[in-house]
């Protein structure tokens, strides 16, 4: 065989080890991209998580904020309706419709702190009110109680009452705070 012949033979063997080194880079090429596309998917997942974790969090501070605002309105109003109940309580000329007006505010008022109060200012809130009812109920019978009379349950149904709730107010933002 001279040196043609063996050059062909040589080439025709190089095919198949040529086919051999395409395929092995072929598989090495695929692992490569499969690692890469794994390792994108977790990066992906990872950051869905974080977004969503993200998401989650500032969902919660929004209704965190949320909720302490309607607190504040719901307590401010319920305190101001107080405010008022006490004032058309405790005149020497009492006026039974600005009496009336009041009340009906302070009940009004006590759904809302319902609503959003905590289980303690809500409870406060209610026994307040139920105090308020049997105001109503003793000043709109006919012929009795006095402007001193009227002060004088102000002071024991519903004054203490009213520090309790302060102090049931200030407990509340101070866990919140905490």
């Amino acid at each position: 065989m001279d040196l043609s012949g063996m050059a062909a033979i040589l080439a025709l063997a190089s095919i198949p080890v040529s086919v051999l080194i395409a395929r092995w880079q072929m598989r090495a090429m695929l692992a490569q991209s499969e690692a890469n596309h794994r390792s994108a998917l977790e990066v992906a997942e990872a950051n869905h998580r974080s977004a969503t974790e993200l998401l989650r969090l500032q969902v919660e501070s929004e209704r965190s904020r949320w909720m302490k605002e309607a607190q504040h309105g719901a307590y401010t109003r319920f305190q101001s309706s107080l405010d008022r109940f006490r004032r058309s309580l405790l005149p020497d000329e009492f006026d039974a419709r600005e009496f009336s007006d009041a009340y009906g505010e302070v009940h009004d008022s006590s759904h809302a702190v319902s609503q959003v109060g905590s289980v303690d200012v809500c409870g406060i809130a209610r026994e307040i009110t139920d105090r308020c009812v049997l105001i109503n109920f003793g000043i709109t019978r006919p012929g009795s109680n006095p402007q001193e009379h009227r002060a004088e349950r102000w002071r024991r149904e519903v004054a203490p009452l009213r520090a309790e709730l302060d102090e049931a107010i200030n407990r509340e933002n101070e866990r919140r705070w905490a």
